[in-house]
């Protein structure tokens, strides 16, 4: 199990969170989105740290019954050490306290690392969306879980 310490994400957070998604997405989300969404009341979200630093995070936002998974990143020196499985613990163990019925989100056919992990978390494919991303332009795969 990852060493990483998961804490709920704070915007004290946010430099090292924009840093994580500028790197590992092409399309990355804006400083502004992370503000707006973390300003919800819906929203929740969790960052792993090791060594004091983030390593990774991962934002949700419920739409009763369900959460939506809205993005989970892992710094690139962080990978393949279960950061991400620890982040999905934090979001299971929220889940359950929220009574949510599913959890759901959508992937990039291309990701093959995060369809690996998701499939294993208990994951399954349901539908998908056409062009759903840019930069490259691609499908997203929706998946979803019943808890």
């Amino acid at each position: 199990m990852s060493m990483a310490e998961i804490l709920p994400l704070s915007l004290d957070h946010i430099d090292a969170v924009c840093e994580i998604e500028n790197e590992s997405f092409g399309d990355p989300w804006s400083r502004q989105s992370f503000f707006e969404i973390l300003g919800s009341p819906f929203a929740v979200g969790f960052a792993a740290l090791e060594d004091r630093e983030v390593a990774g995070y991962l934002i949700a936002q419920r739409i009763p019954p369900d959460i939506e998974i809205q993005n989970i990143a892992v710094k690139k020196s962080g990978r393949r050490k279960k950061i991400a499985t620890g982040l999905f613990g934090a979001l299971f163990e929220y889940a359950k306290a929220e009574k949510a019925e599913r959890l759901l989100l959508e992937v990039r056919p291309s990701n093959k690392d995060a369809l690996g992990l998701y499939e294993k978390l208990g994951f399954s494919p349901d539908g998908f969306r056409k062009n759903y991303y840019s930069k490259p332009k691609e499908d997203a795969i929706l998946m979803s879980m019943r808890l």
